[in-house]
């Protein structure tokens, strides 16, 4: 009888399983290879700030080119300016802001093709019976190495897939509501900004006029003085008023500049971009009143912050209709079959109450936005009211009078047939008269605005069209968008 070493009977034993592992492995590594050309690598896309405000700078209103605003206006001419449309039209297509919710869009499409799918299946082998066989019975018979072999697949629950991909769709649809909300309130900035910067700039102008004014008064009773026909209190009266209204000429630019620079914000130029401004405040002219009843209705199927509230709702609703799929047993099958009985989880009743509790304050919001856009349509039109009176006041009546004064009182003026205090006291009245005009017609204007905007009427050319339901879908909600 010959004893054979301990290690050497362990080795004696692996034999037939590393002579197996040799046959098998290079098949496997093929197959792991096919799988793996099929990869994306990995590439870092590191960023520099400062290359990225290097390319804003550059960034200029001739790059323009007519398809971005071809859903608004037939044709684009930046070379003498924009027109409140084409600023909105411009400001829509390049806003970052509105870039990077185009970006969150693509990331929603990107995810609706990960939903729906099934499961991959699982291949796996234990080296459990080979080894056993060959410690209990010194050999390892074929059937050793077929009994590890296993394969399972996941069997998808009823309605499960269909569930995920509807989840998927109103992913979308909200993503695309939300991106159309935020093009939405970005025009109404912007033409409230552009009305803005045409005040600035008419302020601006009048105050210039004014202190070419106030600097002849100055030198007239500077001279009055030396000829002793005025006081030294009338001269120095006279130098605060030009004073004053230098220092708001300074206000006016300031103001100006600061228009100017909220403008270019919004339409993704460098602040200290100058262009002109095509349109004027004579563009919102004096309209009838509206039936706000019809304005609220019609508003329900123009507001796209309501699409946006709408599509969260079907999403929740979706939502609960995946969790209920989720309720059934979870199968496997392949070399064998296995069941996941949802005991535990109580046949997923606390996750399908949650989504009942979602979709509940999903349709809450819903009445809430609904409640929001009567109560901002009533608001606005009473503003819009109220601008209307006190313009129409300052057109009719206190407009013509302050011009009627200052061309009476420039020729006075010239014929010296006024007092130093009549002329001061002439002034301030005009500068007072003239900066309330120009306010009533501010307010007059932005109220038109606000109004257009509540309603949902707003440069609706330049809305992002929101993805339509698949055909094959049937539900209620998905018919109610299609509708949109």
């Amino acid at each position: 009888m010959v004893l054979v070493p301990s290690t050497t009977r362990e080795s004696v034993m692996f034999i037939p399983l590393r002579r197996a592992l040799r046959r098998r492995i290079p098949p496997l590594t093929c197959a792991l290879g096919l799988l793996l050309g099929g990869c994306t690598a990995y590439e870092a896309e590191p960023l520099e700030p400062l290359e990225i405000l290097r390319a804003l700078e550059e960034v200029r209103l001739k790059g323009a080119s007519s398809e971005e605003v071809a859903p608004v206006v037939s044709s684009l001419d930046v070379s003498d300016g924009l027109s409140l449309l084409e600023a909105s039209a411009i400001a829509v297509r390049r806003n970052p802001s509105l870039l990077a919710l185009r970006a969150d869009l693509g990331v929603a499409e990107a995810q609706l093709s990960q939903a729906g799918l099934l499961s991959d299946p699982v291949i796996g082998w234990s080296a459990g019976d080979p080894i056993a066989d060959s410690i209990v019975e010194g050999k390892v018979a074929s059937t050793s190495w077929l009994a590890g072999f296993s394969l399972t697949w996941t069997l998808p629950r009823p309605d499960e897939l269909d569930s995920e991909e509807g989840v998927a769709q109103a992913q979308i649809r909200s993503s695309a509501a939300r991106l159309a909300g935020a093009e939405w309130q970005l025009v109404r900035e912007v033409q409230l900004a552009y009305v803005r910067s045409l005040v600035a700039r008419l302020r601006l102008g009048q105050n210039q006029r004014l202190l070419e004014i106030s600097r002849r008064t100055l030198d007239f009773l500077a001279r009055a003085r030396t000829a002793g026909a005025s006081t030294a209190l009338e001269e120095s009266l006279a130098r605060v008023a030009a004073n004053t209204v230098q220092a708001d000429l300074l206000r006016a630019g300031v103001q100006e500049l600061r228009a100017r620079q909220a403008l270019n914000r919004l339409l993704g130029l460098p602040p200290d971009r100058e262009w002109e401004l095509q349109d004027t405040l004579d563009r919102f002219n004096l309209q009838e009143e509206e039936d706000l009843t019809q304005l609220v209705r019609e508003s329900l199927e123009r507001r796209p912050d309501l699409s946006e509230v709408l599509s969260d709702y079907q999403r929740a609703e979706e939502q609960l209709r995946l969790e209920c799929a989720r309720q059934w047993p979870l199968v496997q099958i392949g070399t064998g079959l296995s069941i996941q009985i949802p005991i535990f989880s109580k046949l997923n009743q606390p996750a399908i109450e949650t989504a009942q509790k979602r979709r509940l304050a999903a349709r809450a919001r819903v009445t809430a936005a609904i409640q929001d856009v009567r109560a901002q349509i009533h608001a606005a039109a009473a503003d819009l009211r109220q601008a209307r009176g006190v313009l129409e006041l300052y057109r009719t009546t206190l407009g013509p009078q302050t011009e009627e004064t200052l061309r009476l009182t420039e020729q006075a003026f010239r014929a010296r047939e006024v007092s130093p205090l009549e002329i001061l006291t002439a002034q301030r009245q005009v500068v007072e008269t003239q900066a309330r005009f120009l306010a009533a017609r501010q307010a007059w204007a932005e109220a038109q605005i606000r109004l257009d905007s509540a309603s949902g009427r707003l440069l609706p050319a330049a809305r992002t069209p929101l993805p339509q339901p698949d055909d094959t879908t049937t539900h209620p909600s998905d018919d109610d968008e299609d509708s949109k």
